[in-house]
């Protein structure tokens, strides 16, 4: 494996080593966060986005009345409320995870397919 990523490297120019960087590069996770909002799923990204902080200030509110409430009824419906909440918000912040995921290794496969194309493009095949 080594010597195939040596004669990749070896066929690149060094304006698409640039380009490519090194493998231990990539997107920091700040980076990735905002890659997500420029996706086609921006409005799904931007709605979860949004859904996420809803649901974790009712899930405060929702701690709040619980420690709040005296009878059991209560306890019980404002403690099933604020797991809703959580879990609700634990699914969201998955899917934006799931997401960046997504980007990051869609990114790695494109450059691979670069390398790929220039390898065969230094080698003299012609697809």
């Amino acid at each position: 494996m080594d010597n195939l990523d040596k004669q990749i490297r070896d066929a690149l120019t060094p304006d698409d080593r640039a380009l490519i960087g090194t493998p231990d590069e990539g997107l920091r996770a700040d980076q990735l966060m905002l890659a997500t909002f420029k996706t086609r799923n921006k409005f799904l990204t931007g709605l979860a986005f949004v859904y996420t902080f809803v649901f974790f200030g009712l899930a405060v509110w929702c701690a709040v009345r619980f420690f709040g409430a005296t009878e059991i009824k209560h306890l019980l419906a404002w403690g099933f409320a604020f797991s809703f909440c959580m879990l609700a918000v634990a699914m969201l912040k998955m899917w934006f995870w799931m997401e960046m995921q997504r980007i990051a290794v869609t990114r790695e496969v494109k450059r691979v397919e670069l390398l790929t194309a220039k390898l065969l493009e230094r080698l003299g095949h012609n697809p």
